[in-house]
């Protein structure tokens, strides 16, 4: 496959083994940098035509409103029209970003996604690949 677009503040690769996509976040990004993070990825998802997503958000920023407002409403929603299948985004997070997240969610907070799209939030990398692997068995039960 050949490379996605290089930057100084992500790093996105497809591994074949895994059928997944692997990007990771290197630094804080400023909101057009975030835009331009998520096209790169979906560039690489459409060339490798993967669905399933892991994100590790650990290096960056916590994402603003306005920049949740753009991923949810414009970006999420187009990958269905742009990716095969079902979409699953793991994102691997901080253990204090997790807890602020499963709080918020405690609290009623909760990001509305396509019904298509699943959405899932780790703090371990393990679970994040079991997640995906368990996504990717439902979708294609015979692999």
């Amino acid at each position: 496959m050949p490379q996605a677009p290089k930057s100084d503040f992500l790093q996105v690769r497809y591994r074949a083994d895994t059928r997944m996509l692997l990007a990771r976040w290197q630094r804080p990004v400023s909101g057009p940098e975030l835009r331009q993070g998520y096209r790169i990825m979906l560039k690489a998802a459409q060339v490798a035509q993967c669905s399933f997503w892991l994100i590790d958000v650990r290096g960056r920023n916590a994402l603003d409103q306005r920049a949740t407002h753009w991923l949810l409403t414009e970006f999420v929603p187009q990958l269905l029209t742009q990716l095969p299948g079902p979409v699953a985004l793991a994102y691997l997070v901080t253990p204090a970003h997790l807890a602020h997240l499963q709080q918020a969610a405690g609290l009623g907070v909760k990001a509305a996604t396509p019904q298509q799209v699943a959405v899932a939030h780790f703090a371990d990398e393990g679970a994040v690949t079991r997640w995906l692997t368990q996504q990717q068995r439902q979708t294609f039960p015979l692999t």
